[in-house]
């Protein structure tokens, strides 16, 4: 049987190169962003477990197919292993406010501008690499069979 375990992440548009981030604005403080996450239930695997916490927090179906890893990490604080995910989404739809904060779309450079805890900081900076990684991947692909259709 697997420990309980605390999932996080963000939702990234690949049409926008955007990321949705929660903004807390707490009275005579700088907005606080955090990324969406929540506890694991009774043997749930991490993937369904960021599945569940997007849709209940979110309303959104996502696909496991569109669903990535990023890294995992034991999370001091919480005393837990804490994974961390992003899910590729085809719109940047506007979410109504939750309790923990505002949702909003913001492209990789802001959230850098803007305040985190140190942790929160690390997870958005490694899932940026992430991406750009599989992006870097994706047009190496393109080009390799690009090279391969032209006529010799």
């Amino acid at each position: 049987m697997q420990s309980l375990f605390y999932v996080s992440g963000f939702l990234y548009s690949l049409k926008t190169n955007q990321i949705l981030l929660l903004q807390s604005y707490q009275e005579g403080e700088d907005c606080l962003c955090s990324i969406l996450g929540g506890d694991s239930i009774d043997e749930e695997e991490s993937v369904a477990a960021f599945q569940r916490i997007i849709n209940k927090s979110l309303d959104i179906n996502l696909k496991a197919k569109d669903i990535y890893p990023v890294y995992d990490y034991f999370h001091k604080t919480r005393n837990k292993l804490n994974y961390v995910f992003y899910a590729e989404v085809k719109s940047t739809k506007k979410f109504n406010d939750l309790e923990r904060g505002r949702p909003s779309w913001l492209p990789f450079s802001e959230p850098l501008k803007l305040s985190f805890t140190p942790q929160t900081k690390q997870d958005v900076i490694v899932g940026e690499r992430v991406i750009n990684a599989k992006l870097r991947d994706i047009a190496a692909k393109e080009l390799q069979e690009q090279e391969q259709n032209v006529p010799g």
